[in-house]
């Protein structure tokens, strides 16, 4: 039996052993009742999805991340490497045969703080008074029109940066680290922040420098292993951020399938509170509830961003940015904790 081959060059159909990370694992039944699991692993050569029938399972009992040694086959037409056997290993049995430590899975957690355009200041003004003419303007709002044009033109247009079209990103914080649960003794876990749009001095850089700043900070993102965390970035963050890549003619494959029904490579709080519902929850709402501190305060949040701006407070815009991303983190943690990945 060949082992240690790598993964690009499984050979088909052959009986082979491999060392890998198996970083994450779902455990599922056929229609007739038997049990197996679908499993995702990696190492330095590559990622493979890894099949494990009920047979198997009774001899390793549970199948969990980690560091394991596999045989098996490669079955091209399913393409998953189906595993005959597995067995735990250690990190140095890893190294020996890899010759690197574990490639391990990466938590990406981020959010972004946008405002409207300059330009959006004149459409706005056009669009509500077309509106109001040809009587598509819902009550409450045309009440607020006809008292004071000009406040509800301010108000509609500082919530342009709710939608790309009509708002940009000022700030957008990122914390790396590990997935919870995949944290492996003798392997060093880093973690890092890191802040596009204002840089460390407060000072506001271009939409298009901070856009490719962070498209290369996850420009070795796995969608099989790795993950994106946030507070409903599948509703907002993550499609605003490629909706303004390709208003600044920023060329990119967005890195995850949106059409997907369980969209893989992201992890979204929001979703998980409720248990998969495309409900809504603020992210302090969420916090409270768990007795974990809120990133807003009396001076920041993120209703306040249009006014810090316009304050000239960017310093403190970065720093709640990264607050908020810093609460989101915790929650994610908690929330693999107690319901899995």
């Amino acid at each position: 039996m060949r082992g240690n081959i790598p993964i690009p060059e499984l050979p088909g159909g052959e009986d082979v052993w491999l060392m890998v990370v198996v970083t994450a694992v779902r455990y599922r039944r056929t229609q007739q009742g038997k049990r197996f699991c679908d499993a995702q692993a990696r190492n330095a050569t590559g990622s493979i999805s890894l099949k494990i029938w009920s047979e198997v399972l009774d001899v390793c009992k549970e199948i969990k991340p980690g560091l394991w040694g596999v045989t098996g086959r490669l079955d091209n037409y399913q393409d998953q490497f189906v595993v005959a056997e597995c067995r735990r290993i250690t990190v140095e049995q890893y190294r020996e045969h890899q010759g690197v430590d574990p490639v391990l899975p990466l938590a990406y957690t981020m959010d972004i703080e946008t405002l409207a355009l300059p330009d959006f200041r004149e459409r706005v003004g056009l669009q509500l008074e077309r509106t109001m003419r040809l009587g598509n303007m819902r009550l409450e709002q045309q009440q607020r029109y006809l008292e004071d044009i000009a406040a509800e033109e301010e108000r509609c247009y500082q919530l342009g940066a709710l939608s790309a079209i009509s708002g940009r990103i000022i700030c957008l914080a990122v914390h790396v680290g590990p997935v919870p649960g995949m944290e492996i003794e003798g392997v060093e876990h880093k973690q890092s922040e890191h802040v596009f749009g204002i840089d460390a001095d407060g000072f506001e850089e271009d939409e298009k420098r901070a856009l490719t700043g962070f498209l290369n900070l996850l420009k070795d993102f796995d969608p099989d292993t790795d993950e994106i965390v946030g507070h409903n970035i599948l509703g907002f963050d993550l499609p605003f951020i490629f909706q303004r890549c390709l208003v600044n003619n920023i060329n990119v494959q967005p890195f995850i399938d949106f059409s997907e029904f369980r969209v893989r490579g992201v992890f979204d709080t929001m979703h998980h509170w409720w248990l998969g519902s495309k409900r809504s929850v603020s992210l302090d709402d969420i916090a409270w509830a768990l007795g974990i501190e809120s990133s807003k305060t009396a001076e920041a949040e993120g209703s306040k961003v249009f006014e810090m701006y316009h304050a000239e407070k960017l310093a403190e815009i970065r720093e709640y940015n990264l607050n908020d991303v810093r609460v989101t983190r915790k929650i994610y943690e908690r929330m693999v904790a107690c319901f899995g990945r």
